[in-house]
């Protein structure tokens, strides 16, 4: 067959004549089948369309790459995606034809472009994702912070560092902090520290905690006990639950001040926070407070009256109470509350078999 002959079976054939053609379309240098190929595209036919796909994801050379840029600004979704798809598997080591797109005055194609060079995660990626976070279009700015976040070095933090501190858009912003905590290097946590130390905005403020607690650490408890106290300042009820979660942490600090103080904002968001679940959380923190735990939950039950939060304070003192929590618990024994009886009678049992 011929070029000629394969390029009628393309034109008249059946579906699946013209599926054999682009499967022969290897017998032919790339360039005088691929403009062909492409037209395929735009055939309303799946099965077409899924052949010409693989086969163009099989094909490495630039020409592919230049003819299938152009369908960026397509209008037909389909055909958009399909060169989308191919692209993203080809074109990792053609990031310098597909970042000349980056240029292109239609802001969708220079959305497409950093979300296609964003999946390589490469170096050579990386010259053009940080080209793009100076973009003026706040979706570009943010599918390039993404796709940095693949990029495992001190230079891909160096440049989201950058952005965090001048970026005034906050959803660009979150995903600055959500990219830095793709990048497991120390750098990136030592920014997201920084950079919680110099933040006003309370929800960007809780992200950058989040972020620093997947990073794991002692240090995360002395982040939290700032922003603990940085929210206080403002409305008690603010405090982020995920603060509460510290408590997962607290057996670690080995300073017993600290610790103290951490009980004691506990102590307060359970009397006063909004958010009574929350709250309940925050009483099943306190038993892990080994220094201060029996005191702290002692003055929990003599302010809460939410039967879950009482059972979670008397469930605690069954941990670490001592003799001195015995007659508040014995107050319970005739709680009209069986859940209260029953885990009273617990907790002193407990707290009987430790003497």
């Amino acid at each position: 067959m011929n070029i000629d002959m394969w390029k009628a079976q393309i034109e008249s054939g059946t579906v699946e004549e013209k599926r054999e053609a682009i499967r022969a379309a290897k017998d032919f240098p790339i360039e005088q089948v691929v403009d062909t190929l492409i037209k395929l595209l735009y055939e309303d036919n799946k099965a077409i369309q899924e052949a010409v796909i693989e086969f163009l994801m099989d094909c490495s050379d630039d020409i592919v790459v230049e003819r299938l840029l152009p369908l960026l600004k397509e209008e037909d979704a389909n055909v958009r995606n399909a060169a989308i798809e191919i692209l993203e598997k080809i074109g990792r080591d053609k990031v310098d034809i597909i970042g000349r797109y980056l240029d292109d005055e239609d802001k969708d194609v220079r959305l497409f472009v950093c979300d296609i060079i964003g999946k390589f995660g490469t170096e050579k990626a990386l010259d053009y994702l940080i080209k793009a976070l100076n973009d003026p279009e706040v979706n570009v700015r943010n599918s390039a912070v993404m796709g940095i976040g693949k990029v495992q070095s001190n230079r891909a933090v160096e440049a989201l560092s950058d952005l965090l501190s001048r970026e005034e858009d906050t959803w660009v912003r979150f995903s600055v902090i959500d990219s830095l905590t793709h990048i497991n290097l120390p750098l990136a946590k030592k920014v997201l520290r920084d950079a919680l130390y110099q933040e006003k905005n309370e929800l960007v403020l809780k992200a950058l905690l989040d972020a620093i607690a997947k990073f794991g650490g002692e240090d995360f408890v002395y982040d939290a006990m700032y922003v603990f106290e940085f929210l206080m300042t403002r409305k008690l009820s603010d405090i982020y639950s995920d603060i509460v979660d510290l408590g997962l942490r607290v057996d670690k600090i080995e300073d017993e001040k600290l610790v103290y103080k951490f009980a004691v904002y506990l102590c307060a968001y359970i009397k006063y926070a909004e958010d009574r679940w929350t709250a309940y959380r925050a009483v099943n923190v306190l038993p892990k407070l080994s220094c201060c735990a029996e005191k702290i939950l002692l003055d929990v039950l003599s302010f809460v009256q939410e039967p879950m939060i009482v059972a979670s304070a008397i469930e605690g003192l069954g941990q670490v109470g001592t003799s001195e929590s015995i007659p508040v618990l014995e107050r319970f024994l005739s709680s009209e509350d069986e859940r209260q009886r029953e885990l009273a009678q617990e907790a002193i049992d407990k707290i009987n078999s430790r003497k």
